[in-house]
């Protein structure tokens, strides 16, 4: 098992004599000046949501909306929710529509970053993206509200048979788009900070075999030196957040924190989740010729993202390997979050009782396959490693 102390930092502390000296006081300058903790920090939400009680807070009123707004609000309903948010669907009197996001487990520090990150977003004037025009804050309620944003979600449209084309459309712009948000957002470029990167997978809730150990190992000291672009990281670039309609996409779900780190993430994060897609498909529709287009959509994904860059980093020697372990890092921030759900479920917590952690079996089905996936992540990381 490999967990928080086990044996897999003592087996990352020896590789410290086999990179150079000028290497390791970079990554090592370079870990405690950015964040990679993302699987220690899911820990930390499983924790809040065990012990932590929702602070009773009352749905937004038409008449505040109003006052919010300056403007006659026919509406508004609860279109969505989950543990952490409610989101509404507000009818305008204009005959517009606008998106309500209520954090109710979070603070106002949160909703007022996602209402700036609207208008940081807006301001780099990147072709092909369009953000939502940040409307009102109702911060007594922690409420923003935003433009509603038309079209479909690209993970809506993997399983779209009528407008085929706009998913491989619109994975080709997610690329394109993704490179100019990082090209604008990169602070500087470093060595990779893989002690960072070891303390925090060692936190993974998962048990890997002496093979596995082997692979992450090797893994970390091959990208030791790898340059890589550093920054302010998205986090969520994923299918569900990008709706694709006229040829534009609309980011829905701007950061709630700042997240110092390594950009590669973003690409991993949409990346993988694409995969997770393809792969549900798959397992649906074996013999659907929507295979071959998914697997199409990503390939487009990634060629639009690599060309919009002058110099990749990492160099592309290095580039699919350490891509494959931020997606790696990625499975494990996954699979933190659904064992607190599935464990908290089985003990009856108070946060379970009203569903707003998903259905318990298909919570339970999801950790099977996340398990299944980090299988398959260590054996093409194995195969990627120069």
């Amino acid at each position: 098992m490999v967990n928080r102390g086990d044996s897999f930092h003592d087996c990352w502390a020896n590789i410290g004599t086999l990179i150079q000296m000028k290497d390791s006081i970079q990554t090592a300058i370079a870990s405690r000046t950015f964040d990679c903790s993302y699987i220690e920090a899911a820990h930390r939400r499983v924790e809040e949501m065990r012990t932590s009680p929702a602070h009773p807070l009352e749905l937004p009123t038409v008449v505040e909306l109003e006052q919010a707004l300056g403007g006659k609000v026919e509406k508004c309903e609860l279109w969505t929710t989950n543990w952490r948010n409610r989101v509404y669907r507000v009818e305008l009197a204009s005959g517009g529509a606008a998106l309500a996001k209520q954090v109710v487990r979070g603070t106002d520090a949160m909703v007022q970053y996602q209402y700036d990150q609207l208008g940081v977003l807006a301001r780099l004037q990147i072709p092909g993206l369009r953000v939502p025009k940040a409307l009102a804050l109702l911060r007594a309620k922690r409420v923003c509200v935003m433009e509603f944003a038309r079209g479909k979600t690209i993970q809506a449209l993997v399983w779209d048979r009528i407008n085929e084309d706009d998913m491989i459309l619109a994975c080709e712009l997610a690329g394109k788009i993704l490179a100019q948000i990082q090209i604008a957002q990169t602070e500087q470029i470093c060595p990779m900070p893989v002690e960072a990167l070891a303390r925090d997978l060692a936190a993974a809730p998962w048990h890997l075999s002496s093979r596995e150990e082997a692979i992450l190992e090797s893994a970390l000291e091959s990208l030791a030196g790898a340059k890589v672009r550093i920054g302010h990281v998205y986090y969520d670039y994923k299918p569900a957040n990008l709706l694709f309609e006229n040829d534009q996409l609309s980011l829905v779900d701007p950061p709630d924190v700042l997240r110092q780190g390594v950009l590669l993430w973003d690409f991993s994060c949409f990346r993988s989740s694409m995969r997770r897609h393809l792969w549900r498909f798959s397992l649906r529709r074996p013999f659907d010729r929507r295979r071959a287009m998914i697997k199409e959509a990503i390939a487009l994904f990634q060629r639009s993202y690599l060309a919009s860059f002058d110099k990749l980093c990492p160099e592309p020697a290095l580039f699919a390997a350490a891509t494959t372990l931020f997606e790696l890092q990625r499975t494990a921030v996954l699979l933190t979050m659904q064992r607190g759900k599935v464990n908290l479920a089985r003990r009856k917590m108070p946060i379970a009782r009203d569903g707003s952690l998903g259905n318990p079996l298909a919570n339970r089905i999801t950790l099977l396959y996340l398990e299944t996936e980090k299988r398959w992540l260590f054996l093409q990381l194995a195969r990627e490693l120069p």
